[in-house]
């Protein structure tokens, strides 16, 4: 019974081995348990002086719940491909059409466990195990894995499409070559998500992690990209062109002195100064004589920024002058590319916005861009293009490629084939976060190299396609909205945060006996700004607003640096228009111009006044204002930038004790006056008047002298008196 059974076992295997996958193994359900990663094939591209055989390797991992036990792999390969073919198998599995036999890859792999594989099969000569390519192109090439899960039988278990280029087959026909070669440029992208929260270059650097490190040690992602580089075939010397985010460069700067890591309730010591410290010099070696341009500051969604009306950001974003401080080099100028190679009407008209001055300033004084890098299917069109009657010129990304390249270097190589007989120039430009590994950097610039060497292509730098003949098309940026770009209400907050940073900033002078500039205290602030804005942050407001923080807070401590001190007793002001002394205090290292207010209040006027407070120790300014009326009573003095939308400070409650007569004061006192006036004149004029009524009347007649009549006196009464004539008689 047992011989019986491994009888029959061995029968289907081998059925299984000759036959093709969809008559042999179980559908759909299962085959996605192991996810295939196809690290390398080779040859790419396939040339005459090659090997008849395709070697292609990579990693198996059982993605799944059950264990997959008699793991088996072979190559597929499906029909001729053109462009839309190429483009169509980038996005779906191809049907094979020639099949080569199955190969053992593991006897059982486990749920989350990897094995590696590599497996070689005859390219062009008829066998058995051959995929029996009769005439050069481009041809897509899968991986299929069968095997059986725990608890089932016999099934494809996972599937991977790649794509292969042939320009000649192995002693035979070779793929027409192109009467002249496309001009070819790599865009070598060196970028990461934005992580400095603090950055110091004696050591008190802050990141929010550490993850930076592992890409700058060995083996990291940035480690293998600059590595992939420095070994990059010597004819593509002057083609490649270095495109560095120079936010990542001023972090690995910051990296290199020693810094700290963010966690909860602190910070601890970051652990790859010395990975910093190292990749960074390598990169300044590098660079010398090399083309060299920035991307946006910390990769910045130019267009969701300029949508929400963060103008002078954008133009920030495009003005840094990191890479030349940094690596010492002089980086092409006025070299601009987006993500995703698009650009928002929007964003071109902040380019040349100066609607607010903003381009006459110290700090945006490096933002003019002449050139920018946009995919060709966003601006139909043949070359030499401007965007606009007056916009930069614009350099088409060769869009097919850049579908390509996330499928690996060999897609990217066929894609190239096929436009080899391009009259345009064609770029190559990766993800500003590409995460290539370093092999598959490698092939891909071997290969272009290959192209190349072949006359299919003609390297070209960068800066011959920005300087080519005078654009006489005129065109409109196509731009379609990313689901995932920044959300409008992340881009919004930045914007906001931006008005008030940009704010402060026009209010800003350089102090006379200083060498410390506006531009020095703001870039700090306006470089956070761009962290939160980044691209980066693109579907994770969680995460934009985390960035925004940090900037928001700086500018909420410049705003306290400036304000006015409470007094510590109440200011007397002895006249009506005596001014209104106010200390105030500048801790910043330049001058500020400032606007002081008073609260409007029934007793004391002022108009706004608007003073520069010098750095340094507090000072009195004197405010222009007029006293209504006496006695104690209480004003609110506040601080804001000129255009009055920054508070600077909080306000200040100020004491006065006033000894003048007011306006109200003296209206009574002089009612008092002319009542009192009025009364008395009104009193002397009746006086007037009386008397020269009694002088105006006639004198009255004398009146006839009568001897008055006496009553008789009681003699008794008048007896004695002297001369009383009765007196004598008796």
């Amino acid at each position: 019974m047992r011989k019986l059974l491994a009888a029959v076992a061995a029968a289907g295997i081998a059925t299984l081995t000759l036959a093709p996958s969809s008559a042999t193994a179980q559908e759909s359900d299962q085959q996605n348990r192991i996810r295939i990663d196809i690290s390398q094939v080779t040859p790419e591209p396939v040339t005459a002086g090659t090997p008849d055989l395709v070697t292609v390797s990579g990693r198996l991992t059982n993605v799944g719940d059950r264990r997959v036990s008699q793991a088996q792999i072979r190559l597929e390969r499906g029909a001729k491909l053109d462009e839309n073919g190429l483009r169509t198998a980038l996005s779906k599995p191809q049907n094979g059409v020639k099949f080569s036999d199955f190969q053992p890859a593991a006897p059982s792999i486990a749920p989350g466990q990897s094995v590696n594989f590599t497996i070689a099969v005859t390219l062009h000569a008829v066998s058995a195990n051959s995929l029996e390519v009769d005439a050069p192109g481009v041809y897509p090439l899968m991986v299929n894995v069968n095997g059986v899960p725990d608890f089932g039988g016999l099934a494809k278990v996972g599937q991977a499409t790649t794509v292969l280029p042939v320009l000649a087959l192995p002693g035979g026909d070779t793929l027409a070559k192109p009467p002249t070669p496309a001009k070819a440029t790599v865009l070598w992208p060196l970028s990461d998500r934005p992580r400095l929260i603090n950055a110091d270059t004696n050591g008190n650097a802050v990141l929010t992690d550490d993850d930076l490190a592992g890409e700058l040690a060995a083996g990291g992602r940035l480690d293998g990209l600059l590595g992939a580089y420095e070994t990059a075939p010597v004819g593509l010397t002057q083609a490649i062109c270095l495109a560095i985010d120079p936010d990542l460069v001023a972090t690995v700067q910051a990296m290199s002195a020693g810094y700290h890591v963010q966690v909860p309730g602190g910070t601890v010591a970051g652990k790859g100064q010395a990975a910093a410290h190292a990749w960074l010099d390598r990169l300044k070696q590098d660079v010398p004589g090399r083309c060299v341009f920035a991307l946006p500051g910390a990769d910045t969604d130019l267009n969701a920024l300029a949508r929400a009306g963060a103008t002078s950001l954008v133009q920030y974003a495009l003005a840094g002058n990191e890479l030349h401080d940094v690596l010492g080099v002089a980086p092409l100028t006025g070299m601009a590319w987006p993500i995703d190679g698009q650009l928002d009407p929007k964003t071109l008209a902040a380019f040349t916005d100066n609607s607010q001055k903003t381009l006459d300033s110290d700090l945006l004084k490096g933002a003019k861009v002449s050139s920018v890098l946009l995919s060709a299917a966003t601006v139909p069109g043949s070359d030499p293009t401007q965007l606009g009657d007056k916009g930069p010129r614009v350099i088409r990304i060769d869009d097919l490629v850049t579908a390509a390249l996330p499928t690996g270097p060999a897609a990217a190589l066929s894609a190239l084939v096929m436009h080899a007989g391009s009259t345009a120039p064609i770029v190559i430009a990766p993800p500003h976060q590409w995460a290539a590994s370093e092999a598959d950097a490698v092939s891909l610039l071997n290969g272009v190299q290959t192209l190349a060497d072949q006359q299919y292509l003609a390297p070209a730098g960068l800066a011959t396609l920005a300087s080519g003949p005078t654009p006489t098309a005129k065109v409109a940026p196509g731009y379609s909205a990313q689901g995932a770009e920044l959300s409008a209400v992340a881009a919004q907050n930045v914007a906001e945060a931006t008005t008030h940073a940009w704010d402060l900033y026009d209010s800003l002078e350089q102090e006379t006996t200083s060498k410390v500039t506006p531009e020095q205290v703001m870039s700090p602030t306006f470089d956070a700004l761009l962290r939160a804005g980044s691209g980066a942050w693109r579907g994770n407001d969680a995460g934009a607003a985390a960035a925004l923080s940090v900037p928001s807070g700086m500018l909420g401590a410049m705003e306290g640096q400036v304000g006015i001190q409470q007094p510590y007793s109440p200011i007397t002001l002895a006249s009506e228009d005596s001014p209104l002394p106010v200390r105030v205090f500048n801790n910043l290292p330049v001058r500020v111009k400032v606007e002081v207010r008073l609260q409007s209040l029934s007793g004391v006027n002022a108009e706004p006044s608007y003073q520069w407070i010098s750095a340094g120790l507090p000072r009195d300014v004197l405010i222009n204002s007029t006293v209504a009326r006496s006695g104690r009573f209480t004003v609110t003095v506040s601080l804001t930038t000129t255009s009055g939308r920054t508070a600077l400070g909080g306000p200040a409650r100020i004491e006065l004790a006033s000894t003048a007569f007011g306006t109200v004061n003296l209206v009574i006192t002089g009612v008092a006056a002319a009542a009192l006036f009025g009364l008395s004149g009104r009193r002397i004029y009746r006086r007037i008047t009386a008397s020269r009524k009694r002088r105006a009347q006639p004198p009255e007649a004398p009146a006839e002298a009568t001897e008055p009549v006496h009553a008789p006196v009681p003699e008794k009464l008048t007896a004695g008196v002297p001369g009383d004539e009765r007196s004598s008689e008796s």
